[in-house]
């Protein structure tokens, strides 16, 4: 999908200019874009060139991949396109309204596969302007419909239907591209609509399945400096090469439903629908910043042979923040972690499966847990396969310091909230916290009395915990409100509320 989606954003899509900057032709926008995408592995050519007066016309588009480890070949195919040299200095690119495309795998080992599909687009056209070290693309296109999916190789079974569809509408997009040792690339796409439809049914064994993904008003902004190489360099070996990126984009509305039957023709159903999201992905010499959010989310599964009933889930408001550095180097650097997730609730046939008394609070939680810190990168840890890296005598990175910026949870009617900061040193040749942690807790002993009456916690275990409680924790404002403050020392030693446990 990665390189189908590359294929159609580079013909269809992202070509772009603006008026008369300097005069460019055919042959420089075709070898522009062909270079564009051309790596060690990668080669793409353009099949059927010929030329008539002003405009240069290209049947086909040809890419050949190089899988790692000679494990095959990718082949693509699809449809060309018409370069139209314009009194202005620009260069009008249009593509056929119906047009072929052909994904071919051939394994080295295993068997060969082969997917045709039919692209079909209304009025897709490009303008190219600027010079060929300076280029700029400016893209529209009504509608892209990628359909008519076909498995050819292997040969599917006679009674095994497969209808799939790709739709986009109303996309508009620029972008600028300075071509040096290192490129410089920018650009902002919309897209008014995206939908991928797929259904699949095997009458023979009774089973089928159906997706449906739609997602409304995409805006994307982006930027990058591209330094080219082999496919198979480590992530990052690109990064200290001169690769990065940094893309923010937003989504409108967006579901999903996924449906079918099982072979015993038992239906299910999962479906999952948000108003708003926001996406912010950042790579280079720092590390990877992830930013997201999503608002009035509502997930629902409908899976009778598992649940009697059907279970839906609200997140009126979820956010993450993630930053890893993963460059090596032997300066301590930032790294941060966060998740929020306010008004998290069940509906109330989910609730009564396990309470159908209501003795626990239903009110709608809320999860806030933010933290950062610096750690030092000894190694490459991306470097290598999984298993590689689950038998490393010693972690990729060293923490320095960990930082509890905040801890908020709401849940079943109990309240936590705490912060802290610790720093880490060597002892005993393992890494141990020095610093200290509070928090504060409202609501437990009355959760824990629900507990009891449900029967998920017996008598003698809710004494034990009480008497825990009863003997380190720190007395509150009311009855059911207690404190705790753990600190760590450099000697190894443990106190909560200044009584030593180790």
């Amino acid at each position: 999908m990665i390189l189908l989606r590359s294929l159609i954003a580079t013909f269809c899509l992202t070509l772009a200019a603006q008026p008369g900057l300097a005069e460019l032709t055919a042959e420089q926008v075709l070898e522009n874009q062909l270079s564009q995408y051309s790596t060690p592995e990668i080669t793409v050519r353009a099949g059927g060139k010929r030329r008539s007066g002003n405009v240069l016309t290209v049947d086909r588009f040809l890419v050949d991949v190089a899988l790692p480890d000679q494990e095959g070949t990718v082949l693509v195919a699809i449809g060309g396109a018409s370069f139209a040299e314009r009194n202005d200095g620009t260069v009008l690119v249009t593509y056929p309204p119906e047009s072929p495309l052909t994904v071919q795998t051939l394994a080295s080992e295993g068997e060969d596969f082969t997917l045709a599909a039919t692209i079909r687009q209304s009025g897709a056209q490009t303008i190219v302007s600027g010079t060929p070290d300076q280029i700029r693309y400016v893209s529209t296109a009504p509608t892209i419909t990628v359909d008519d999916f076909r498995i050819i190789e292997p040969e599917m079974p006679d009674d095994v239907s497969i209808v799939a569809s790709v739709k986009m509408a109303g996309y508009e997009g620029n972008s600028d591209i300075n071509r040096g040792e290192i490129w410089d690339v920018r650009g902002e796409d919309a897209l008014d609509s995206f939908q991928v439809h797929v259904d699949v049914s095997e009458p023979r064994d009774g089973g089928s399945f159906s997706l449906r993904l739609e997602i409304a008003d995409i805006s994307a902004r982006s930027s990058g400096r591209i330094a080219w190489q082999s496919l198979g360099n480590p992530l990052v070996a690109s990064i200290l090469d001169g690769n990065t990126f940094d893309i923010s984009a937003s989504l409108g509305h967006a579901r999903y439903v996924v449906t079918g039957t099982g072979p015993d023709a038992s239906p299910f159903e999962v479906s999952s629908e948000s108003s708003s999201s926001d996406v912010f992905v950042k790579m280079d010499r720092n590390g990877f910043d992830y930013r997201g959010s999503t608002r009035r989310g509502v997930l629902s599964a409908l899976v009778p042979d598992l649940f009697g009933t059907r279970m839906e889930f609200g997140l009126p408001e979820m956010s993450a923040r993630f930053l890893l550095p993963i460059v090596p180097d032997r300066e301590p650097q930032d790294f941060a972690a966060r998740i929020a997730v306010n008004g998290f609730e069940m509906n109330q046939e989910l609730w009564s499966m396990f309470d159908p008394a209501g003795v626990l609070d239903r009110e709608p939680a809320t999860v806030v847990l933010d933290t950062s810190g610096e750690m030092i990168v000894l190694q490459d840890g991306l470097d290598g396969d999984f298993s590689e890296f689950m038998t490393m005598d010693h972690a990729p990175v060293d923490i320095r310091s960990l930082d509890l910026n905040k801890l908020s949870i709401k849940l079943a009617g109990v309240e936590v909230t705490g912060d802290g900061a610790l720093a880490f040193i060597t002892r005993f040749e393992k890494p141990w916290p020095v610093g200290g942690v509070s928090l504060t807790v409202t609501g437990a002993d009355k959760l824990l009395d629900g507990l009891v009456q449900l029967g998920f916690v017996q008598d003698l275990q809710a004494l034990a915990l009480r008497g825990m409680v009863e003997a380190l924790a720190r007395p509150g404002d009311t009855p059911d409100d207690f404190g705790l403050t753990i600190e760590t020392g450099e000697d190894g030693s443990v106190l909560v509320n200044d009584q030593r446990i180790q």
